[in-house]
């Protein structure tokens, strides 16, 4: 149901073809090729629901259960900040085990996912407690909704400053250059037929009426693409404010919440990355949130295939 559009109140159609009208095998069809008609009928699951789907889905989690049908917060979620790979959950157990009594698992704990299957000629230790790392995300997260909470404006601004890669002062100056870009080429749009115009009736002769055409062709052809450059740092602008306004809707949910749970970090996090394990210095362990930070890189989506990390 929450994969199928028609639940959701929209018409969905030509979604598959056949070779030809002798031969009808059906053929699935791109989905940019589909004719969709929004709110044709009462739906069954509301947007809301529809769009969280989607976004789980595109998560670089989609969370593995344990045999004993645990599921921890951040399962799928942290990577090895030196390979790329996934952190694994471990488990530390105390008792070996017995029919009288079952082996106990006391202690969840992450790793990277080379180290614990190749050993150390992969890659390091990255052990870290399940509980340490959920306690220092909950932390990071009440901290940040503690922000909004204290003055939602200036939590705004702060969060908009890190997304944005370009300043308030210069999108103003984009948006009134825009402006005059789009005022000459309409300028431009009744020069140009004017030109044709003065030729046709004598105005000007027909070689000063090529070099006039050459010149305006020519500045309109360049503020078109300026134009649309602006357009689109513009619009990325208004989607940068989108996206804070919607992230900071979300940090308002999770104000004062006891524990971590899997619909926050689903909802909050896009993913952590983890330094390796070292008993003598600080470790780097950075969490990117999602609409605010950038998204997973490439290279840490696939796993790592060179000379010296192979299975």
């Amino acid at each position: 149901m929450l994969q199928n559009q028609m639940y959701l109140g929209d018409l969905v159609q030509l979604k598959t073809t056949t070779v030809s009208y002798k031969n009808h095998k059906n053929i699935s069809k791109d989905k940019d090729e589909w004719v969709i008609i929004p709110n044709t009928h009462e739906p069954i699951i509301s947007r809301e629901l529809w769009d969280k789907v989607r976004e789980v889905e595109a998560s670089v989690s989609q969370g593995k259960k344990t045999a004993s049908g645990f599921l921890a917060p951040l399962s799928g979620l942290m990577f090895c900040a030196n390979c790329g790979q996934k952190m694994r959950l471990m488990y530390n157990n105390t008792t070996n085990g017995s029919k009288k009594n079952p082996r106990k698992y006391v202690r969840h704990n992450y790793n990277c996912g080379y180290y614990m299957r190749f050993g150390k000629r992969f890659c390091n230790s990255h052990y870290i407690k399940m509980k340490d790392i959920n306690a220092l995300v909950l932390s990071d997260i009440k901290m940040r909704a503690k922000l909004v909470i204290a003055d939602e404006q200036d939590a705004r601004d702060f969060f908009l400053s890190h997304k944005q890669k370009h300043s308030s002062e210069q999108l103003s100056a984009d948006s009134k250059h825009l402006d005059a870009a789009r005022k000459r080429l309409a300028e431009l749009e009744k020069l140009i037929p004017s030109i044709y115009e003065d030729k046709l009736i004598g105005k000007i002769p027909e070689e000063v009426c090529v070099k006039l055409l050459e010149k305006y062709q020519a500045e309109q052809k360049e503020l078109s693409a300026e134009a649309e450059k602006i357009e689109i740092k513009l619009s990325a602008a208004r989607q940068d404010k989108q996206d804070v306004e919607e992230y900071i809707r979300r940090l308002k949910k999770y104000a004062d919440v006891p524990e971590l749970t899997r619909e926050m970090c689903l909802e909050l996090i896009e993913y952590i990355t983890v330094d390796e394990y070292a008993a003598d210095r600080p470790r780097d362990i950075h969490i990117y949130y999602k609409l605010l930070d950038k998204p997973l890189p490439n290279k840490m989506r696939l796993e790592i295939n060179n000379d010296d990390k192979t299975a």
